[in-house]
């Protein structure tokens, strides 16, 4: 094996520098995995969340994985350092990232015939439907039917090469192996002269199929046949990017990718217009669009919202769909996304009738850093306290962006929310939880909190990982620190977690230096 001369975290040190150029360096990986054994680094990689949908742990978990490793030689052995660069691997593929996993090949001539970097390059190629590349790496490859026996059949397809082709599939036939049904079907079908995208047979095949791999996805490309919902639902990023340039998939599915992705930061807000101006609708959806959208999924309101908001010549119509369009996409974590996508469309405060449009368009405004016209359309339907509440929330929002902030108009907002009754809200408690962290706090600030009842129902699992959070980061164990926020996160996106969860992430965030991360994840939950 390659690793006898050259080990894993050898290997990764040969990633080139450009890559790690591109990010703000701030996870060192020669010390990140120091004094750490196999099991320990195992279970890490294990917990790293690959399908979350936020795209602030995606950055960390990118920079992770492009980082350069050095193990203790002491503590991992050959065998299980094979094993990690794997994993490594499996990450990156996981999460999209196609480009360094070719560029960790380049850099050593130790993987020159390596059989796993090699499948993951193909099955790359495969999804970014490169196809003619994917055969090519097939050839440098010893062609062991046990690990490379469908890629070998889709490769003589591609070829026209069907006796081979056959030959292969009676192989695999023989085996007998659970869902190897459907490819089998497929491939033959492939062959043969007839318009396979409309056999029920093959759809109901595909129906029984729960997951998705590349051969099964470049397979269905090839056939003209889209996957199911729930197929791409459980897809990685790599998956989603697939889904997004593949012309046979249903455009519903495609806006649900490009959703995904731009919540990961994987695309941009100009992809996601495009992706929506998809979807067809006939004109008579088009005009009724403001009603009609109530009796569609999210997936399918938001872009038929879009169209008629483009399309729509009355500003109070525009202005009503917007609404629409914004209300719907809080829920999904999409409003900075789609503030961006229509809040340079009107003169809103022309339109706004009430507090809750207000309030809304507030929200559009400050997510797009536009401070003082969020604080001008708010204070149009004043409304203390909910209107103060709100009013703090841009002020610590723009605090992290300026470091500038009247003190004498904040401690006035806060005064007004300091009544009677306790604070309920999860929004003012992750406000006041901000303000806290954030602001110097002088005598006045000090005594308005310290007079403010909080209620809270606290779990005993989120107290003991606060206490976690709050130690392991002060003493900058970058390692066990993000093992916890990963575990704390999960799948979850970030604006998700209750006020101590929420706060245990913030408090690492904080201490391990990742500051850009730190306040957009401020910037967020203050909307």
């Amino acid at each position: 094996m390659f690793l006898r001369t050259m080990t894993v975290s050898e290997i990764l040190k040969n990633i080139c520098q450009s890559l790690l150029l591109q990010i703000k360096k701030k996870i060192n990986g020669k010390t990140f995995f120091s004094n750490k054994s196999f099991k320990e680094i195992e279970l890490f990689l294990k917990t790293i969340p690959i399908n979350t949908s936020d795209q602030i742990i995606q950055k960390i978990v990118f920079e992770i994985l492009v980082s350069k490793k050095t193990f203790d030689r002491n503590l991992v052995n050959a065998d299980d350092d094979k094993l990690l660069f794997e994993s490594l691997i499996n990450k990156l593929f996981d999460t999209g990232r196609l480009n360094e996993i070719e560029l960790v090949y380049s850099q050593t001539s130790e993987l020159e015939s390596n059989s796993f970097i090699l499948k993951k390059m193909i099955e790359g190629n495969l999804i970014r439907n490169r196809h003619s590349e994917a055969c090519k790496i097939l050839q440098k490859v010893n062609q062991d039917p046990t690990i490379f026996g469908k890629i070998m059949i889709i490769c003589n397809i591609i070829n026209d090469k069907f006796d081979e082709a056959k030959f292969g599939l009676q192989l695999l036939k023989e085996q007998n192996q659970p869902g190897d049904i459907f490819f089998i079907d497929l491939a033959f079908s492939l062959m043969s002269d007839k318009d396979i995208s409309e056999s029920s047979d093959l759809r109901k095949n595909l129906d029984q199929v729960k997951e998705l791999n590349p051969i099964l996805m470049s397979s269905l490309q090839f056939a003209d046949i889209s996957p199911n919902f729930e197929q791409i639902e459980k897809l990685s990023t790599s998956g989603l990017l697939f889904v997004l340039s593949n012309p046979s998939v249903d455009t519903d599915l495609k806006i649900f990718c490009s959703e995904m992705l731009i919540k990961q930061g994987r695309i941009s807000v100009d992809m996601l217009s495009e992706a929506y101006q998809l979807s067809s609708f006939d004109e008579k959806e088009i005009q009724k669009a403001d009603s009609l959208y109530k009796s569609l999924s999210p997936v399918r309101a938001r872009p038929l919202l879009y169209q008629s908001i483009i399309r729509e010549n009355k500003p109070e119509l525009k202005f009503k769909k917007i609404i629409a369009l914004l209300k719907i996409s809080i829920n999904d974590n999409l409003l900075p996304e789609i503030s961006n996508l229509v809040g340079d469309l009107l003169d809103f405060e022309k339109y706004v009738r009430n507090q809750e449009d207000a309030i809304l368009i507030s929200k559009m405004f400050q997510s797009k850093k536009k401070f003082v016209e969020a604080r001008s359309i708010l204070n149009k339907f004043y409304i203390s306290p909910k209107s103060d509440v709100r009013n703090l929330a841009i002020d610590i929002s723009e605090f992290l962006l300026t470091n500038e902030i009247d003190y004498y108009s904040f401690e006035k907002q806060l005064e007004k929310i300091n009544d009677s009754e306790s604070i309920e809200s999860t929004f003012t408690k992750k406000v006041i939880m901000l303000l806290i962290d954030e602001l110097d706090l002088n005598q006045n600030l000090f005594e308005k909190l310290l007079n403010l009842r909080i209620s809270a129902s606290i779990k005993s699992t989120d107290i003991k990982n606060f206490f976690l959070a709050s130690k392991l980061s002060d003493k900058k164990d970058f390692f066990n620190s993000l093992l916890l926020l990963f575990n704390i996160v999960g799948d979850k996106n970030l604006t998700q977690l209750n006020l101590i969860q929420t706060y245990s992430v913030l408090i690492i965030l904080k201490n391990l230096g990742l500051e850009d991360e730190y306040k957009q994840l401020a910037s967020r939950i203050l909307i």
